[in-house]
C-alpha cells in the first residue's frame, strides 16, 4: 500500500505534534518544519504528498500574508504543484477567500476537529492525483530496455513452468493483443505485465492503475482525464490514463472488483477506442495495449450477475496463469538467493547466505504469499541476521494455529466470514494488502468482502 508523506508547516511545536501523533496514527508519513524557508527545503529533499500550512509567522501579525505569499510562490514555481491546505487560528471569510484565490485546497481552524482534519486529509489525497496533472504521462515516456533491468529486480525465470510462461509470453508480445493476467497475490503478475510491455517494442509508456482503488465518483476523471472546471477542484486539465499510455501499454490492476455500474464504461473504450475527457466534447482515439491482472472467479462472479461476460471476453483474448510459488518449488531457492542479493546490495550490507536447513525450510513452506513474501523473508534476513549465513529461525514462518477447543461457536458462517475480516483489516492497520496475506485470499476478495460487509477501509 502506499504511504502518503504530508508536510506540518507550523511554527508552533504544540501544533506540529498534535497533528504529527493524529496523522501518524492513522497511517500517514509526516513531515515538519517550523518556518516557511525549512518546509521549502524539505520539498527540495523529500517527496511531499500534502501540505497543511499554518498562515501566520510572526508574533504581531494576524494577516495571514507569509502563508498567502508562500501559497502563490509555490504554485507559480511548479505548475504540479502539491496541493495545500491552509490552516489558521485567525480565520476570517477574507482570509479563506484570499488563501483558495492563490491556490490553497482548503483551509481549517485552530483548535480542530479531528475527524474533520482526517476527512479533508482523506479527501484531498484521493483528488489530488486527479487534480494534478499526470506528470508521468507528460514526461518523456521511459524506453522498454530502460525499464526492464527494473523489472528484472522482481521477475525472474529459473524453473520449468515460469520458463513455459515466458515462452508464451514472447510468442504473444508483439501482437496488440489484450492480455488478462490470472494467479494469486504476489505472484508477480505487475512484473510480468512490465516484461510484457517491453518486449512489445511499443514506443509509449506503461502505465498501471489498481481499478479496486479508485472511488467510484473519480473513476471516469482518473482513466479518461477531464478540463479545468469539469468539477469543483479541478483546477488544471487532466491527463487521463489512456491518454497517458498511448502508444504503451495501461495495466489494470485488481479487474475483478471493478464495480458493475464502471464496467459499462470501461467496455465502451474497449469496444470503440474512443473516449472523451470529462467536461469535453472532444472525442479522443484509444490507442494502447491492455493488460488486466486478477486473481477473481470469474466464471463465479459472471454467475452471480456481479460482473460482464462481454467485458469478460474483451479483456481475455489472451489469458495467461501465473503459478503459485508453492507450485514452482525447483524456483524457491534461486529465487531466495537473487532477493538475498538484490537487498543486500539495496541496503548497501553484506549478503548472508542459506543453510542447508533453510533452503530445506523454505522450500518446505507453503508460501500464500508467493514472490512478495519470499522478497519480504530475504529482506528480513539481511537487516536482521546476526551471522554470515541464515537460519530457520531468521525467517518469520506464518503457521495456521490449531485450536484447542473441539466445540464450535455458535455463530454463523457469514458472521465469522466479517469477523475474520475485521480482525485481520484491525491487525494490519487497515493495510488490505496485508490483510489479503494474513486471510490468503486477494486484495480484490478484501475489497469485495468489504463492500459485501458495508465496512469501510478501518473494518468498522
Amino acid at each position: 500500500m502506499t504511504t502518503h508523506n504530508i508536510l506540518i508547516v507550523d511554527d508552533k511545536p504544540d501544533v506540529r505534534l498534535s497533528l504529527n501523533f493524529l496523522l501518524s496514527n492513522h497511517g500517514y508519513t509526516v513531515e515538519e518544519a517550523s518556518s516557511l524557508q525549512e518546509a521549502q527545503q524539505r520539498l527540495t529533499e523529500t517527496s511531499i504528498d500534502l501540505i497543511l500550512l499554518d498562515m501566520n509567522y510572526q508574533l504581531d501579525t494576524t494577516s495571514g500574508e507569509e502563508g498567502l505569499a508562500f501559497i502563490k510562490a509555490h504554485k507559480q514555481a511548479d505548475k504540479i504543484a502539491v496541493p495545500i491546505i491552509a490552516m489558521t487560528a485567525w480565520s476570517t471569510v477574507d482570509l479563506v477567500v484570499r488563501a483558495m484565490q492563490v491556490g490553497a485546497v482548503n483551509f481549517f481552524a485552530k483548535p480542530w476537529d479531528n475527524q474533520g482534519v482526517l476527512a479533508l486529509v482523506r479527501k484531498q489525497l484521493a483528488l489530488s492525483a486527479l487534480v494534478t496533472p499526470n506528470v508521468k504521462s507528460e514526461a518523456t515516456p521511459e524506453s522498454p530496455s530502460s525499464k526492464s533491468s527494473e523489472t528484472s529486480n522482481t521477475l525472474q525465470w529459473h524453473g520449468g513452468a515460469m520458463i513455459k510462461l515466458r515462452s508464451k509470453i514472447d510468442r504473444i508480445a508483439k501482437t496488440n493483443a489484450a492480455v488478462l493476467l490470472r494467479g494469486e497475490n504476489g505472484t508477480g503478475k505487475t512484473s510480468i505485465a512490465e516484461y510484457i510491455h517491453n518486449q512489445s517494442g511499443v514506443s509509449g509508456a506503461f502505465v498501471s492503475v489498481n481499478v479496486a482503488a479508485i472511488p467510484e465518483s473519480l473513476f471516469e476523471s482518473e482513466l479518461f482525464g477531464h478540463r479545468k472546471g469539469a468539477f469543483t477542484d479541478a483546477k488544471d486539465d487532466r491527463v487521463g490514463r489512456f491518454e497517458a499510455a498511448d502508444n504503451g501499454t495501461l495495466f489494470l490492476d485488481e479487474i475483478g472488483c471493478l464495480p458493475l455500474a464502471l464496467q459499462a464504461k470501461l467496455l465502451r473504450v474497449l469496444e470503440s477506442n474512443e473516449y472523451e475527457r470529462v467536461g469535453d466534447n472532444t472525442t479522443k482515439r484509444a490507442n494502447c495495449r491492455i493488460i488486466c491482472a486478477s486473481n477473481a472467479d470469474f466464471e463465479a462472479l459472471i454467475s452471480n450477475g456481479d460482473f460482464r461476460s462481454d467485458l469478460y471476453f474483451r479483456i481475455n483474448p489472451i489469458e495467461l496463469t501465473v503459478p503459485s510459488l508453492r507450485d514452482r518449488r525447483d524456483e524457491i531457492v534461486p529465487l531466495a538467493e537473487h532477493f538475498l542479493k538484490y537487498h543486500s546490495e539495496q541496503y548497501e550490507v553484506a549478503s548472508p547466505t542459506l543453510s542447508h536447513t533453510a533452503r530445506s525450510a523454505l522450500v518446505e513452506y507453503h508460501w500464500p504469499g508467493n514472490v512478495r513474501e519470499l522478497s519480504h523473508f530475504m529482506a528480513r534476513g539481511v537487516l536482521m541476521c546476526d551471522d554470515a549465513e541464515l537460519q530457520p529461525s531468521d525467517f518469520a514462518f506464518k503457521h495456521a494455529e490449531v485450536s484447542k477447543s473441539n466445540e464450535l461457536p455458535m455463530i454463523t458462517l457469514e458472521d465469522a466470514e466479517k469477523r475474520l475480516l475485521m480482525m485481520a483489516m484491525q491487525k494490519t492497520n487497515n493495510n488490505v494488502e496485508d490483510a489479503a496475506l494474513l486471510l490468503g485470499i486477494s486484495k480484490s476478495a478484501i475489497y469485495r468482502r468489504l463492500e459485501k460487509f458495508k465496512l469501510n477501509k478501518q473494518g468498522n
